[in-house]
């Protein structure tokens, strides 16, 4: 057998009698060659000849290749793990917009300022979640999803922890601005984690339960943070959100698995051609490849692995200018972003002016409680679990 499939490799011995003249004309005498790999690439079969001859040594232990496969093969529930893991920390970025609503009016007083100035914390939050994807997107084109996941789950416990333990309205502002930087990438980058898992055909649903999932942290978030307030004290509301946000960084690490499909290729890559050359230092030279079985004396070669995405990767800071240029360039020259942005801030707008209005309309007009106050947010909550 020459080949076999993308998650498995299989040494093939050679007869003791070709062992010899095999490696002769291999070693060192023949130029290595690089393919291209890619995913789903049936890999050949290395050259071992068994018993290992006076110039050589028992051959390395293949790799295990099974955590290289491509992600459209996963297990429906392994994808299912990923998506509602996803779509938990998507809840979290969401709740984190409107948790500070509840303690307008405690902390107004507290630092003395206008519930005006007060809400520059919903807005610094907003200007951190909305300006960090353009920098965090080029590194995980490089390195992959789950490390930026752990980084900026490890930034958004942090900042939790600074707003629930600042003593000034500055602090408050700081900590809200890094808060809105680590709950970028669990906004914006999921939905790149499904377009990894899942083809385009089975995507509706996966899509669907991220985009209720954020508005639904963002209702939810008036709703807990108004009966803590009026139960213990305000810090407390970004201590209990820390406290769940730093369980869900716990659980990225252990189970969920890098998605990009390129940075899963170049791993791989580095896997096989590192197993090669510990081959080729056993003095076992050459793989036989797929296309060339009936031929033994031409089927023998040395090879190594190449990525296409890694030759065509622009450098890390080309790639943050683009990230940096393209979205206002698409915005002042395509008339459909521009309308459809225009759109999407507007519905935002709607959504985040809730925070203020909301419990001022009904705490003045009807005597609410904070915690009444919070109820009233039910109704974006409802309206997403049942879409």
């Amino acid at each position: 057998m020459a080949s076999t499939t993308p998650g498995a490799l299989k040494p093939q011995p050679t007869s003791m009698e070709k062992r010899d003249e095999t490696a002769e004309s291999l070693r060192g005498s023949q130029d290595i060659e690089y393919r291209y790999l890619e995913l789903e690439t049936p890999l050949p079969t290395p050259c071992i000849t068994l018993p290992p001859g006076p110039a050589q040594s028992s051959p390395p232990e293949p790799p295990n290749l099974e955590k290289y496969t491509s992600p459209f093969l996963w297990p429906q529930w392994r994808k299912s793990m990923m998506t509602y893991i996803a779509c938990g920390v998507t809840a979290l970025a969401g709740y984190a917009a409107g948790e500070v609503s509840p303690a307008s009016e405690e902390l107004t007083k507290l630092w003395g300022i206008s519930k005006v100035v007060y809400n520059l914390s919903i807005t610094l939050f907003c200007c951190g979640f909305a300006l960090a994807p353009m920098v965090l997107a080029p590194f995980s084109e490089i390195n992959g999803r789950r490390p930026i996941f752990i980084a900026s789950g490890i930034l958004f416990v942090a900042s939790l922890i600074g707003c629930g333990g600042t003593q000034s309205f500055a602090g408050l502002l700081v900590a809200r601005f890094f808060q809105g930087v680590g709950g970028s990438t669990f906004s914006t980058m999921v939905g790149g984690v499904i377009s990894d898992i899942y083809h385009a055909k089975d995507r509706n649903t996966p899509m669907a339960l991220f985009s209720g999932s954020a508005l639904f942290g963002t209702g939810l978030a008036p709703i807990i943070s108004g009966a803590i307030i009026t139960r213990t004290t305000w810090r407390w509301v970004f201590y209990s959100h820390a406290i769940v946000s730093a369980a869900f960084v716990i659980i990225i690490y252990f189970f969920f698995k890098e998605t990009r499909g390129s940075v899963l290729l170049s791993r791989k890559a580095a896997k096989l051609n590192k197993y090669y050359e510990q081959l080729e230092e056993a003095g076992h030279h050459g793989v036989i490849l797929p296309s060339e079985e009936t031929s033994e004396e031409k089927c023998i070669r040395r090879i190594r692995w190449k990525v296409k995405s890694d030759e065509q990767r622009a450098s890390i800071a080309t790639m943050i200018q683009i990230s940096l240029y393209r979205p206002f360039h698409m915005l002042l020259t395509e008339p459909v972003v521009f309308f459809f942005s225009l759109w999407v801030s507007f519905s935002w707008a709607v959504l985040y002016l809730q925070f203020s209005s909301v419990p001022l309309i009904f705490s003045t007009n009807h005597n609410f409680t904070i915690e009444q106050t919070g109820a009233v947010f039910t109704s974006i909550t409802h309206r997403h679990a049942l879409r």
